[in-house]
């Protein structure tokens, strides 16, 4: 078997069977699906068994809820050369023969592939720098995590998973794709980047980073905290851990802090001032004020929290416009 694609399933019933058809399992007998329902209380297990039931290379498996447990579950059962995963919601694109005989020969151990956000291209492929320098690459994916640190959208060698028991961290709510990369990539000795399209992922008002958690900064703070722990031993990240530590603070001030705006600014000022963020915020200087993502940033770091919480509101507004 050459590809497992490992499906999480919770209360998927409108898109389930369109992602498990977008695997090309019914093209390609090199392909297993693994579907793994976890707490679904709609027709998602119905409709799985259906589809299970015409071809033996769709397998059906049940985890307890959660993402993580589901994703974990699937790669016990996975039996191929390689693993990607797919959520119940997106669809994976382009599996022709190119990309058959590319995962048939590669010999690295993660292959990172270009996406769709709805209809717009993410090329990782051009925009990343020294492609084949791992401690380059492992730098600018901590640095710009909303485009490169997605589980989604790579191929991971199943042998290297497994026998380096690398698996999802259940108590991590948000993130848990990042700091699960981060972990495997270390241990890749090669990394390939190709110019294929092979995801297409969906921004839905749905998207569980897009619903209102009050828990939301403590869920961010644990998982940044885990990736810290991992990246201990390695030094030469210790700059770019921080970007990374900046970029979910503009994530829990987007998905968080300002979604409901009740004493917003207060909060902003109250996260300043935690350690691992003030520490974060000493790489910050004038000279990025012309970087958009490092804009609000550097007025928290001059303490010019009222024109930071002005451009935090309006991205609110804007991923408000994007989401369909």
């Amino acid at each position: 078997m050459l590809l497992s694609v490992i499906i999480p399933a919770y209360n998927c019933e409108k898109t389930i069977v369109q992602a498990i058809k977008s695997t090309g399992v019914y093209l390609n007998s090199q392909i297993e699906v693994i579907v793994v329902n976890n707490g679904s209380t709609d027709k998602t297990e119905v409709l799985i068994k259906q589809e299970a039931q015409k071809n033996p290379n769709i397998i059906y498996a049940e985890s307890k809820k959660g993402t993580s447990n589901a994703r974990n579950k699937g790669i016990e059962k996975a039996s191929a050369k390689w693993v990607t995963f797919l959520d119940a919601d997106d669809c994976l694109l382009n599996f022709d023969k190119a990309l058959k005989e590319m995962l048939i020969s590669a010999e690295e151990d993660l292959i990172i592939c270009n996406y769709m956000v709805n209809e717009s291209k993410i090329n990782l492929c051009s925009m990343t720098r020294k492609r084949s320098n791992r401690v380059s690459v492992i730098k600018q994916m901590l640095e710009n995590p909303t485009k490169y640190m997605t589980v989604w959208g790579k191929f991971y060698k199943t042998n290297l998973i497994k026998n380096e028991n690398v698996r999802f961290k259940n108590e991590l709510v948000y993130s848990e794709d990042s700091e699960f990369l981060i972990r495997y990539i270390l241990l890749c000795d090669q990394i390939r980047f190709t110019e294929k399209y092979i995801y297409h992922y969906v921004l839905s008002e749905n998207s569980t980073v897009r619903k209102y958690n009050p828990q939301l900064i403590y869920e961010y703070e644990k998982a940044i905290l885990q990736v810290k722990r991992n990246l201990n031993k390695f030094p030469e990240f210790e700059k770019s851990f921080k970007i990374f530590t900046l970029m979910q603070f503009n994530l829990m001030m987007v998905h968080n802090v300002f979604m409901k705006n009740k004493n917003a600014i207060s909060k902003l000022k109250k996260l300043c001032e935690k350690n691992y963020i003030s520490k974060s915020l000493e790489i910050i200087s004038l000279k990025n004020i012309f970087t958009p993502r490092l804009l609000p940033l550097v007025f928290c770091k001059y303490h010019l929290y009222l024109c930071a919480s002005i451009i935090y509101k309006l991205r609110v507004i804007q991923n408000n416009k994007n989401t369909k």
